[in-house]
């Protein structure tokens, strides 16, 4: 610990230095020191109530007081040019409250024009009324909030607050400051960058705009292979230009930080930009400009295969992130005919486009929408937004590739219209999955026709063996039966669940087939009897039947109306 009281937690302060080198030198005496411990406590005290510290807590207030001393350090410093010689002579006679003035004026001016970088940085696109109600909702906010920032430099900018206490050197300051000057900058490049050439170009679309990761970036990036390519639009390239750009590329080293070619049309953009600037503003420009250059060549070399790819579509989505393309196909078109699955970027542009059509395009977007391609969850999704295409969806919804959760989410959106219409591509769907015993009492709940038209297709559930399911069965409510019953019919062990349903509650039984279709009844029959072909007999007053070997199942079939009964068994009789 410092004998004279002049605690810093670092070592390394100025302020430090200086008081360690006048003891050795003999000139800093105790006395001086405990002059500026009691001004630098005074002025703790009247910062404690400028900045409303909590004056109850004894860590804060330690901490306002080494903020105190880092902040006269800084000003000596500054005062001193670095040099902790003429520190010493200064400290022995300069007034505390100046060094700390002195430091804390360029600390507030350092964060009062941090925090005016963000007054107004938004670069302003304005297109057509006609094209602005044609652009989906993510596209007009993108377009809103489009900043000469990146989103990382907008976030730096926002989460740093320069607080007093960050400031324990000269150093500090001005690497802050450094920083400053580099956003100042590019908050400056809004007017360096020709942004209204944009606005003039017939080539150029909001869509486009709107998926770039940095519309400076971008822009900078157009305009380097504009020129390389020798384009006759500045702001804008087409995806053949590119194409030419990264066939030139192919062939170099991709060790160069910027190959030689590339590094001519770097440089005379940088003059072209420059044009009017002082020194020290065209230095950051060129290096704000090299540095772009440079990440696009990082990236072109590291992704190649992405940045190159002979597919147009992966071509279109890589290169519509980095420049201002002029050639991009219709964005729903593009989607509508691409062979690949929907990004979330892409069904949301779908989506978006879809909700703003009137009924009658949208029933023909419906009709053209790119199905097999479509997630499970984006399916779902269309149905859960557009409860009036239900019907028109239903026609029309692939579920190959669900699962049993996502059958079930789906059938929790689903009308009863709907679910009647999507009937024929649930049966198919619900025959491929394994569901649980609770999955098959959610279908259960659904309308006893439709209900009993999916489970009788189901797979008993797969978390339970035959016995569990007959004590299941024997225990459990009548839902449950029933969603046991008709699930079991393709099982080996169906003939004895059959006979104990039978045998112990005829009633549920005879309940469970009477929505049953004459399909799906013979279907069920079949299965109770063990699939042993029943016979057909009959007498000439009375016509024909079915006689199961089960006497069971022959109860049953008994018990049903004769209308049932023939139609059960002209399934049979088709059957052969």
């Amino acid at each position: 610990m410092d004998p004279l009281g002049l605690v810093v937690r670092d070592e390394e302060t100025f302020l430090t230095r200086v008081v360690n080198l006048g003891m050795e030198q003999g000139i800093f005496t105790r006395d001086r020191a405990d002059e500026i411990i009691r001004i630098s406590v005074a002025m703790a005290n009247k910062y404690v109530l400028d900045k409303q510290v909590d004056f109850r807590s004894t860590e804060e207030l330690a901490g306002v007081q080494e903020t105190i001393l880092k902040l006269v350090g800084v000003g000596l410093e500054m005062k001193a040019g670095g040099d902790p010689d003429t520190g010493v002579h200064l400290l022995m006679d300069a007034s505390p409250v100046d060094l700390f003035r002195l430091a804390y004026t360029r600390v507030e001016k350092l964060r009062h024009q941090w925090q005016s970088l963000l007054r107004d940085h938004r670069v302003q696109i304005y297109v057509s009324p006609q094209e602005y109600e044609c652009l989906s909702d993510i596209c007009v906010h993108r377009l809103t909030d489009m900043s000469i920032f990146t989103e990382t430099e907008l976030a730096a900018i926002r989460s740093l607050t320069l607080e007093d206490q960050l400031f324990s050197s000269l150093g500090a300051l001005e690497y802050y400051e450094a920083e400053l000057e580099r956003y100042q900058l590019i908050l400056r490049m809004r007017e360096l960058l020709p942004f209204q050439l944009l606005r003039r170009s017939p080539l150029v679309r909001a869509e486009n705009l709107s998926e770039l990761d940095s519309i400076r970036e971008a822009f900078i990036n157009t305009a380097l292979i504009s020129a390389f390519v020798e384009a006759s639009d500045p702001v804008t390239v087409s995806m053949a230009s590119v194409r030419a750009f990264l066939k030139v590329l192919a062939g170099v080293d991709a060790t160069d930080v910027i190959p030689e070619d590339v590094e001519t049309v770097v440089v005379d953009l940088i003059h072209e930009l420059a044009e009017g600037l002082s020194d020290r503003e065209g230095e950051l420009l060129t290096r704000e400009v090299v540095r772009i250059a440079q990440k696009l060549m990082d990236t072109i070399f590291s992704e190649w295969d992405t940045v190159n790819s002979s597919s147009e579509n992966v071509f279109f989505k890589r290169w519509r992130r980095l420049v201002i393309l002029s050639d991009a196909p219709d964005p729903i078109e593009r989607i509508l005919v691409s062979g690949e699955k929907l990004d979330e970027f892409d069904f949301d542009l779908l989506f978006s486009h879809l909700a703003a059509l009137p009924p009658e395009d949208a029933i023909s977007l419906i009709e053209r929408l790119p199905w097999q391609r479509l997630e499970p969850d984006q399916t779902i999704r269309l149905f859960q937004e557009f409860p009036e295409y239900h019907t028109k969806l239903a026609n029309r919804a692939d579920l190959t590739e669900f699962v049993a959760a996502e059958i079930v989410d789906l059938l929790e959106v689903l009308t009863h219209e709907s679910l009647k219409e999507s009937l024929s591509v649930l049966r198919e769907a619900v025959a491929r999955v394994q569901f649980t015993l609770e999955d098959l009492e959610l279908i259960a709940d659904l309308p006893h026709k439709e209900a009993s038209a999916l489970l009788i297709r189901c797979l008993p559930p797969g978390d339970q063996d035959p016995e569990q399911i007959l004590r299941e069965f024997i225990e459990a409510s009548e839902k449950t039966r029933r969603a046991l019953l008709l699930s079991g019919c393709g099982s080996k062990w169906f003939p004895d669940l059959f006979t104990e349903a039978w045998e112990s509650a005829p009633d549920l039984v005879k309940r469970i087939m009477k929505p049953l279709s004459a399909q799906d009844a013979a279907m069920f029959l079949d299965a109770a009897s063990g699939n042993q072909k029943p016979q057909i007999v009959g007498s000439k007053t009375k016509g024909s039947s079915l006689r199961f070997k089960s006497k069971s199942v022959n109860a049953l079939f008994r018990s049903l109306t004769q209308a049932r009964r023939n139609s059960i068994l002209k399934v049979f009789v088709e059957k052969g």
